[in-house]
């Protein structure tokens, strides 16, 4: 079950090395800013360890493949020996128009004491969370 959240986040990882600083085309009907505002709320969630709200968030069919302890878990090896969240350093929107399920995913750079970590978070065409992808950079 788990393995459809990694392939979301995989298709992330893909398209973000695939596109560049410049972001695809957004699926019909999302808006660029309301993805981006959407995933600045997550990820503040996140670096504030509110991983129960990440979880809750989640689309009910994505919820099920995971737990807020398997995000809390993904949090962690992405942060460890970084220190404390400092600030978003940059983020972009970008679209997956060609998949089975069109979706968007606000890409955000964050700066912590010691390095970067890198949130990629997606959402549906109806604006649910559908998939979460933190590294460290």
């Amino acid at each position: 079950m788990r393995k459809k959240v990694w392939l979301f986040a995989l298709a992330a990882v893909l398209l973000v090395i695939l596109a560049g600083c410049r972001g695809n085309e957004l699926p019909d009907g999302m808006d660029e800013d309301k993805v981006s505002s959407a995933g600045l709320v997550v990820m503040s969630q996140l670096t504030k360890g509110e991983y129960e709200e990440v979880y809750d968030a989640l689309r009910e069919d994505v919820r099920e493949q995971t737990s807020a302890d398997a995000i809390e878990e993904m949090m962690d090896i992405a942060t460890e020996g970084r220190g404390s969240f400092k600030k978003v350093k940059d983020s972009m929107v970008t679209g997956v128009t060609d998949a089975d399920e069109p979706h968007a995913i606000a890409v955000i750079g964050a700066k912590y004491d010691k390095k970067s970590v890198v949130f990629r978070i997606a959402f549906d065409t109806e604006m649910n969370l559908i998939g979460l992808d933190v590294r460290g950079k």
